[in-house]
C-alpha cells in the first residue's frame, strides 16, 4: 500500500510539473511604452509573439488586454477593437509572428495595453510588458448639436419681423401707380 501511494504521489507530481512547465514563447509590444490620441480615433498597437523554444507550439492564441486606469477596471473590448484575439495556431521554433491590433479609442482617460500569449495544454500564459495609453477628450465646438438652433433661430426670428415690417410698409404706402395718376 505505501508503494501504491508513493508511486501515486510521483506521477501525480510529474503531471503537475509537466502543466506548469513555462510557455517558450516571449511576448513583446513594440509600439512606443506610451500612445496617444484623440477620442473618437484609430491607434495601431503592433506586437510581436516569439518562439524561444527548441519545439515548435501548436494551437498558440493571443489576447489585447486593456485596463482603465482611473476606474481599475478591465474594459469590454467589444466597441474598442474588432480583434480581441488572434489565433496564430502553429509557431516553429525560433519563429516571430508580428501582430497588429487597431484599437478605436472610445472614451478619454488613461489606460494601459498589454498581450497574453497561451496555448492549449499550457496553464501558464504569457504576458507583455505594459503599454500606457492616453485618450484625449474630443474637441467639440458644437456638443449636444445646439449650434443649428442657438443661431438658427435669432436668425430665422430676424429675418421674420424684417419680412413682417416689409409687408406692412408696403400695404401702408400707397401704389406708385394711384400717386402718379
Amino acid at each position: 500500500m505505501r508503494w501504491s501511494r508513493l508511486t501515486l504521489m510521483l506521477v501525480a507530481g510529474a503531471l503537475y510539473a509537466q502543466a506548469t512547465v513555462p510557455l517558450s514563447l516571449d511576448v513583446n509590444i513594440r509600439s512606443e511604452r506610451a500612445l496617444s490620441g484623440v477620442a473618437g480615433e484609430y491607434i495601431t498597437l503592433e506586437a510581436e509573439v516569439v518562439n524561444v523554444g527548441t519545439q515548435p507550439i501548436s494551437n498558440v492564441t493571443t489576447y489585447l488586454s486593456l485596463v482603465d486606469v482611473g476606474a481599475r477596471m478591465p474594459v469590454d473590448l467589444e466597441d474598442w477593437s474588432a480583434e480581441k484575439g488572434l489565433f496564430i495556431g502553429t509557431i516553429a521554433a525560433g519563429e516571430t509572428l508580428p501582430l497588429v491590433w487597431k484599437v478605436h479609442l472610445i472614451r478619454s482617460g488613461d489606460y494601459t495595453a498589454s498581450v497574453v500569449a497561451e496555448a492549449e495544454g499550457v496553464d501558464l500564459p504569457v504576458i507583455s510588458r505594459l503599454t500606457y495609453l492616453k485618450a484625449l477628450p474630443k474637441r467639440n465646438l458644437n456638443p449636444g448639436n445646439v449650434l443649428p438652433v442657438a443661431l438658427g433661430e435669432p436668425i430665422l426670428l430676424v429675418f421674420g419681423f424684417l419680412l413682417l415690417r416689409f409687408w406692412r410698409t408696403r400695404k401702408s404706402q400707397p401704389d406708385r401707380d394711384d400717386a402718379i395718376s
